[in-house]
């Protein structure tokens, strides 16, 4: 099943197009990000999906609710987590918590134990008598996602929280997160602009430039869709000579490759040169070097082009999506 699903989903403001006919999926208890760069209709497709806003266009379902027309049925099982939603000032983290746990009908004790359970894995319990005002921005994002995961969702939809944590909370943020889905089955749809972040912690990536979708699947497939390639590394003794075909990259010799399958040649070749090899790896791109790949219209789309002049259409096919 589809816990999360758009079709043709469009969404303008004024004259503006946020959202232009974005179709995707996102199967139950998988983890997926959506990416791309400031303005490119993350935000607004969290919206669509919590039911703060309504489509101009096409449709959109969380575990089969309209966000639109069924909010209040959704918000029992879905978490969101967005920069807009704050906690209460006037309140500890504790009582936001306990407050918010009360909203969606978690028992006392309940919420005690899942009070305690989040704040403890967050690494923030002694923090939760505090008020948001006194504490630092990492400590205020681990309590917003503890705020939106209080009652057990089934769905949870998160904006933009890859950008701009410091290295302790986004250990913490990222270790809960892979709790939820591994543990708990919760379905994620992580929205961010930290592209190598989310890698991290999904399986499956859309692509948003500009409102548009530019390619979906996963990693592997966006690779190749993108004309990414892999590149056979090696670290020879100091003075050999260049192996033929590699170039020298900070100490290390380099080489694209179409698949991991050409390295026992590659080393094999190496070896009957005489050279002295002292360690050889396959080196994968981040997913930040495959969107930019997709923006540029990929290498591999570019000679596809050249060999078939009458291809006039240089948007990328949206690859399949990880099952």
């Amino acid at each position: 099943m589809d816990a999360i699903a758009a079709f043709d989903l469009t969404k303008q403001y004024n004259h503006k197009l946020a959202l232009q006919g974005i179709n995707f999926q996102v199967p139950e208890g998988r983890a997926a990000a959506c990416i791309g760069d400031e303005g490119s209709g993350k935000t607004t497709l969290v919206r669509l999906l919590a039911g703060l806003r309504r489509p101009t266009a096409g449709e959109c379902s969380v575990m089969g609710l309209s966000p639109a027309f069924e909010s209040a049925r959704l918000h029992g099982i879905m978490g969101t987590v967005l920069h807009s939603a704050r906690l209460y000032a006037n309140m500890s983290i504790a009582d936001n918590l306990r407050f918010f746990a009360g909203m969606q009908g978690v028992t006392r004790d309940e919420t005690v134990e899942r009070l305690s359970f989040l704040l403890h894995r967050l690494d923030i319990w002694d923090e939760r008598d505090k008020h948001p005002k006194e504490l630092p921005t990492g400590v205020l994002l681990r309590a917003g996602l503890a705020r939106a995961v209080i009652h057990r969702p089934r769905v949870l939809v998160m904006d933009d929280q890859g950008a701009g944590m410091d290295m302790e909370t986004a250990q913490r943020v990222r270790e809960l997160l892979d709790y939820l889905v591994q543990e708990e089955g919760v379905t994620l749809l992580f929205c961010s602009q930290n592209m190598n972040y989310a890698q991290n912690i999904c399986s499956s990536f859309a692509l948003l430039h500009q409102g548009i979708l530019l390619a979906r699947g996963n990693f592997e497939s966006l690779r190749i869709g993108g004309g990414v390639r892999l590149k056979a590394a090696l670290r020879l003794a100091k003075g050999q000579a260049a192996p033929a075909g590699f170039r020298l990259e900070e100490g290390i010799w380099t080489r694209e490759i179409q698949s991991e399958a050409e390295m026992p040649k590659l080393i094999s070749g190496v070896v009957e040169q005489g050279l002295q090899l002292y360690e050889a790896k396959v080196m994968r791109p981040e997913l930040e070097e495959i969107y930019r790949a997709y923006l540029a219209g990929g290498r591999r789309r570019e000679e596809s082009y050249l060999e078939s002049p009458r291809t006039s259409s240089t948007q990328p096919n949206p690859s399949p999506q990880a099952g």
